[in-house]
């Protein structure tokens, strides 16, 4: 079985996507728009490519035809997960639990445990450390990095599962880290958490940068979060839709996304407003929102620019400006994209 990564011209009568999906291909994805057959929906790509593995030859070929390529346009640890599951489906099926884990903590940003957690630190180092992934030469650039990271997983990664609990491995002081993260949010040190399931919301007051993992564990079961951080010279903002809402979800229900452009326009408006009524001056910068489209989509006072995505970096607001408005009034002016249907 030949894996691809993000080809080009592939041919679609051999070629299946898997975790990514691409026009006019077969897909075993969870990505908007798949092609996935229904009885093999789960909420992340690797429970699907697993769901797939587990099925007889026969029932495999009827559901999604026959194949010699497997593609897929991205990396993640979901996409190397699911890949693995459909190129060598005896030994993924072995470690299923984990396979799964692993998926949950990379796309959703979950607690999983601490093998998934290590996991899914270990498949992003792939190539970029001695003995993690394949050896590759000095200068390798990203998409040769993860194209030969998708190759030699098919055969490297139970060897990279059975060295997860090593003390010295490169993933292990970040994994220490974010242990201690979560933990700390576990006690509620240093933040506030106020969830108003009404809204799929949670509202998180902390002063600290959170990491994706600990931003989501102060968030519980909300697929929506107001992270606020208080200071002398006004609140910083960051709302965040997580990516649940991106992808095809299919354990819960969640709160389809809506044009945060309306809210960005009167947010903006009232800072106007709330500056002018205080004697400042406008600033050079203002509230922004990101497109629905985004796998995690944003909303903040400040600089875009250096928001980051939200999916890859942790979120800190300490070089955000202060804004004006209370969180009372941007509750109330976020409240036309958080109305249930």
């Amino acid at each position: 079985m030949r894996v691809l990564f993000a080809p080009v011209g592939a041919d679609p009568r051999r070629t299946l996507y898997v975790d990514g999906t691409a026009e006019g291909y077969r897909s075993l994805s969870h990505w908007p728009g798949n092609g996935t057959p229904r009885s093999l929906k789960r909420d992340t790509s690797t429970g699907i490519a697993l769901a797939f593995a587990a099925c007889e030859p026969a029932d495999r070929l009827a559901l999604v035809g026959s194949f010699d390529q497997v593609a897929n346009n991205h990396y993640d640890t979901d996409g190397v997960l699911s890949v693995y599951s459909v190129v060598a489906p005896e030994s993924a099926l072995g470690q299923a639990d984990l396979l799964l884990r692993a998926a949950m903590t990379g796309d959703f940003g979950v607690w999983q445990g601490p093998d998934a957690l290590a996991l899914d630190l270990a498949l992003g180092l792939c190539g970029l450390h001695p003995g993690v992934g394949p050896t590759l030469p000095a200068g390798t650039s990203a998409a040769g990095r993860h194209a030969a990271a998708y190759v030699w997983a098919a055969t490297g990664l139970p060897d990279l599962i059975a060295s997860l609990g090593s003390a010295s491995a490169p993933w292990a002081p970040r994994q220490r880290a974010l242990e201690a993260e979560l933990l700390a949010v576990e006690r509620g040190e240093g933040l506030q958490v106020e969830q108003l399931p009404g809204f799929d919301l949670a509202v998180v007051v902390c002063q600290r940068p959170l990491s994706r993992l600990a931003l989501s564990a102060a968030a519980g079961p909300c697929s929506r979060v107001l992270l606020i951080s208080e200071s002398p010279d006004g609140n910083r903002y960051r709302f965040v839709q997580r990516v649940e809402s991106w992808f095809e979800i299919v354990s819960r229900a969640v709160p389809p996304r809506r044009d945060l452009a309306p809210v960005t326009a009167a947010l903006g408006e009232a800072e106007r407003v709330a500056r002018s009524r205080a004697g400042l001056p406008a600033g050079s910068w203002g509230w922004w929102a990101g497109t629905p489209d985004e796998p995690v989509c944003q909303l903040g006072y400040g600089d875009a620019s250096q928001a980051g995505d939200g999916f890859s970096s942790d979120t800190d607001l300490r070089a955000d400006p202060g804004s004006r408005l209370s969180r009372e009034t941007v509750l109330e002016l976020l409240e036309p994209a958080l109305r249930p249907d």
